[in-house]
Order: C-alpha cells, then sequence, then structure tokens
C-alpha cells in the first residue's frame, strides 16, 4: 500500500450540451523551464475515437531520477473525464495513483489507499490536478465549454479540495514565442497562478506561465502523426529452459457472466493426455506471464512445467492485454477460476482428472476457495498465499516502510483509510476489488479443502511474510492428511533470490522486481516438479 503523495494535474468533472472544441489528434512535444533553463520533457499524444479522447503523456525529469507515463481518458461530447491513470518511478520507487469520476467528486487511489476530494459547492467543475502537462493541455478547451466563473482543484498530495478563480483573457504580457492571435485564461488559487496560452480556434496550449515559481511550460513541436509512446521495453526475462519440449497455442474461454478471458495453453510433446496446471496470479492487473518489470513469473513456471510433462494454462486477467471486462471483485476472480479449471479439463490433450491449480500472492487465497468447492480439483499449490486478511497485510506493508518515530501515527491514519475503504460504496472497480477481499480470512477455505496442498513460502519475502506460513499449515492439516510446506530461505515474493548487496526492506526487494531480470529459484521448480509427479 502506498501513501498518496504524488501531485495531480488533471481531471475534469463536467457536462453540458455543446460539443466542445478541443486540442486536435497528434504528437505534441513541451519542455519545462524554470528561471529559463530546461527542466522537464513531456510528449504528449491525443488519440480520440467515438468513444473517448485518450491522452497520453511520457515525461522525464533527468535531474530528479523521475519519469512517468500517465493515460487519461475523456468523454468526446461532454470533456467528462472516464478514467486517469499515473505510473511514476522516482529514484526506482514505483508508484501507480488512480482517479475514479463520478459528478462532483474524484476519488484517488494509490495502492490500497482512498480518498475522496468533493468539488466545492461554488465551484462545481472539478479538475484534478498532477502537475503534467499531458492533462493541462485540456484546460482551456475545458473552461470555454462551461464558462465556469470558478473551479475545485482535487489535489493529489494530502488528497484536498482547491478553489480556483478564473479569469479569461488576462492583461499580462504576452510571451515573446506566443502568437499574437492566443487567447489567455487564468487560474487563481491560493496565492499562485497559472496563465494558459491558447490558439482560440484550435484549443492548442502554446504556453503556461506559473510566475510564482518563475517556470513556464513551452509548446516545442506538434505533429499530426500519433507517436506510441510508453516505457521503455525491459529486458527480457532468462527462461530457464533453453531447449523447449512443448508446443504453445494462444486460446480464449469465457467466464459465468460472459468477459472473455485470453490466455496462452503450452502442451507437452509427446502422446497425452497429461496432467495439467491452471495458473492463478497475483493482486493487480496481472497479464498472462505476470509480468513485474522484466521478471515474467509465469512464463518461466510455464515454461519449466511443461518441459517436465505438464500442460499449463496462464491468462490474462480481466481487463488486461486481450481480455475484455475491467477489475474483478473477489466472487468475479474465483468464477474465473473456475472456467479456466473447466476450460482446460475439457482439452483433448488434457487427462481431466489430474487437473491442479496454483496460485501466487492473491491467487493463493482464490485457488482454495475454487478448490473447497470443486471435488475434481487434483490438488494445489500456494505460492506466497496469504495466511491473514488483506487489510492486516496492507497495514504490515505499509508500518514496514514507515520510520519507527511515526507509526504510531501513520497505523491510525491507515487503520481510518481502511475503515473508509470498507464502507465505501461509491469508489470505481478498483476500490469495489478491494473492499470485497479485505475481511477475507484465507484459513476458512484452506481448512475445507481435501485435495493434496503444497505450500511454497519465500524466506525474504517482506510482503507475505514467512512466519505467517506456519497458520497456512496448520488450518490445512486440520481436515487434511497431504500437506507440504517448504520454504525458500533466501527468495522474495517473486521466489528469486535477494542480491547478497541488498539491504532486507520492503524498498529494495520491490525495487529488485522491476530492475533485476532473474530466473525463479531452481529449487522451488524442482520441488514442484517432484511434488506434482507423484500426485499427478
Amino acid at each position: 500500500m502506498n501513501v498518496l503523495s504524488i501531485s495531480i494535474l488533471c481531471g475534469f468533472l463536467v457536462a453540458t450540451a455543446a460539443t466542445p472544441v478541443r486540442p486536435p489528434d497528434g504528437t505534441y512535444s513541451y519542455r519545462t523551464a524554470v528561471s529559463g533553463v530546461t527542466y522537464q520533457q513531456s510528449t504528449v499524444t491525443i488519440d480520440s475515437n467515438q468513444d473517448a479522447v485518450s491522452i497520453h503523456e511520457t515525461t522525464s525529469i533527468p535531474s530528479a531520477n523521475f519519469s512517468a507515463v500517465t493515460t487519461s481518458r475523456f468523454d468526446p461530447s461532454t470533456l467528462l473525464q472516464l478514467s486517469y491513470e499515473a505510473d511514476t518511478n522516482s529514484s526506482g520507487e514505483q508508484q501507480q495513483t488512480i482517479g475514479d469520476f463520478s459528478p462532483g467528486q474524484v476519488t484517488l487511489h494509490a495502492g490500497s489507499q482512498s480518498v475522496p476530494v468533493k468539488a466545492d459547492p461554488s465551484a462545481s467543475t472539478e479538475i484534478l490536478t498532477d502537475n503534467f502537462i499531458g492533462t493541462m493541455v485540456m484546460v482551456p478547451a475545458l473552461l470555454e465549454h462551461t464558462q465556469a466563473p470558478a473551479v475545485t482543484l482535487a489535489v493529489t498530495r494530502g488528497g484536498r479540495a482547491l478553489v480556483a478563480k478564473v479569469n479569461r483573457d488576462v492583461s499580462s504580457s504576452r510571451p515573446a514565442q506566443v502568437p499574437t492571435s492566443d487567447r489567455s485564461v487564468e487560474l487563481a488559487f491560493g496565492g499562485l497562478s497559472e496563465i494558459y496560452w491558447y490558439d482560440g480556434r484550435t484549443y492548442v496550449v502554446h504556453d503556461i506561465e506559473i510566475p510564482t515559481q518563475h517556470a513556464r511550460i513551452i509548446l516545442v513541436s506538434q505533429s499530426p502523426i500519433i507517436t506510441p509512446i510508453g516505457s521503455p521495453s525491459p529486458v527480457v526475462t532468462p527462461i530457464p529452459t533453453p531447449l523447449l519440449h512443448f508446443v504453445s497455442n494462444d486460446v480464449g474461454f469465457r467466464s459465468s457472466d460472459g468477459t472473455y478471458l485470453s490466455g496462452t495453453v503450452t502442451i507437452p510433446t509427446g502422446r497425452g493426455p497429461f496432467p495439467a496446471i491452471v495458473l492463478v496470479a497475483g493482486s493487480g492487473p496481472e497479464d498472462r506471464d505476470e509480468a513485474v518489470g522484466p521478471n515474467k513469473v509465469f512464463l518461466q513456471l510455464a515454461y519449466a512445467l511443461s518441459n517436465a510433462g505438464f500442460a499449463v494454462l496462464r491468462y490474462d486477467k480481466r481487463g488486461v492485454g486481450k481480455s475484455s471486462g475491467v477489475v474483478g471483485t473477489r466472487a468475479a476472480l474465483i468464477s474465473d477460476v473456475h472456467a479456466a479449471f473447466a476450460f482446460l479439463r475439457q482439452r483433448k490433450q488434457v487427462d481431466p482428472k489430474r487437473v491442479f491449480l496454483l496460485g501466487h500472492s492473491e491467487g493463493g487465497e482464490l485457488v482454495p476457495a475454487v478448490a473447497a468447492s470443486d471435488p475434481r480439483v487434483a490438488g494445489i499449490i500456494l505460492l506466497a498465499a496469504p495466511a491473514i486478511p488483506l487489510w492486516k497485510i496492507s497495514l504490515q506493508q505499509t508500518l514496514a516502510m514507515t520510520p519507527p518515530a511515526q507509526r504510531a501515527q501513520v497505523r491510525s491514519e491507515e487503520l481510518k483509510a481502511l475503515a473508509e475503504a470498507r464502507a465505501d460504496k461509491q469508489g470505481g472497480p478498483k476500490v469495489a476489488w478491494y473492499r470485497s477481499e479485505m475481511d477475507i480470512d484465507p484459513l476458512e477455505a484452506v481448512r475445507q479443502v481435501r485435495a493434496p496442498i503444497l505450500i511454497l513460502q519465500g524466506g525474504s519475502d517482506l510482503q507475505i511474510l514467512a512466519s505467517d506460513a506456519p497458520k497456512l499449515l496448520r488450518a490445512a492439516e486440520s481436515h487434511n492428511s497431504d500437506v507440504t510446506l517448504h520454504i525458500f530461505p533466501n527468495d522474495t515474493h517473486l521466489f528469486m533470490q535477494m542480491p547478497v548487496d541488498e539491504p532486507r526492506t520492503l524498498k529494495a526487494e520491490t525495487e529488485g522486481y522491476v530492475t533485476i531480470a532473474q530466473r525463479i529459484d531452481p529449487d522451488v521448480i524442482r520441488v514442484m516438479v517432484s511434488w506434482l509427479s507423484q500426485h499427478a
């Protein structure tokens, strides 16, 4: 769980009858200068269709070792903001911030924290601010469309609201590089001022002045060609299976509510039918490879297990990759596992009596629930599975990254935020998912599983603590005689080795996921294959 600590400047909450004019589709390059010195470089693309106007931005501040990728979507006929997402990297520390929009309110999500920011009654038009040019470029079009005398700025730092007065055609001296035909509009708030200079016909922003900070954002170039942008491609994960003794096929199937899930099946070469395994990913927008930075956890597992003689199905979660839908609640995710299990059992190369389920992290909480309700599951493998409710894990992680002197205060704040998330009925899909999971006791389902269980845990995992693994073991053994626990002392949450020179901190562990390409601990693969061979 991350604290809401980055500054965001983007979304709009407005609905009027007229169709607004907005900057045309294309690619725009901006630079930010402070006291005349270039500080930040940004590339913005605007790409629209009948459903949405999408604004994508990559920005970097080399001197601060900071980069960000943001995506905003707007209704093309009303400028109503549909979604917002920002992924930032500051000196290796990554954070994702989501903005959910409803009339009169923006709800900010960072990690498991959710903060509602309501529009001031005197300024019902709301702009969510992040200081990124990719969302500021829409401000003049929005203000022209609404003709609002004042707007509410939803500031992510602290989740607070500021009322900004709108001053049109201000008398500020025109910057030298601004065309003489440009119009201007000012947002004045809290002793600060942002002056936008823009083309009065196209609403393309040429210049933004922030006088009190001696800062200026300048349009460097624009092109009608839309250039795809995004984070640099990560280093390809080394796969510990140089010789492939299987074939790979892309497949698709539907969950109980009709949601389409896309995946890949790897089938060993030779004569079947083969024993098989469904891989169930952890929390968040995981693709079929469960890619974390350059590390593709499920790709490695699938290759190793299929080389060992097992058919493997892995799939993109809802709303990820080629799968449809949006973030699912726990009930929806469980129905997806049931659907994947049924799909794999129907494959002619698969022995339907020997199909196992493997769950990693959150998947390790979902899999026992499925196995407890379906006696056809041949066995389950739990990788770094939780043994305590999600809200306790969130609190553990937050306190682990908090200096000791501040933990009492942070604990109180986190408990308050968790209570608000528990009571919130208006949040978006991610809040609905968290609320559906946060109070689940993982031990209840584990106690009901009668199929064989293999529990694997990393001893250096600081997201799911190894000290909690015995709770899973005791719960499983209460009604099951075939339960095995293995703890791998130096393994992280991804079952990769912690570098010996890295500090044993949650920050170091999670930074390692996205900066170091590693192989899964071969001992984990050996234990898994040995257990499966005995039970298949």
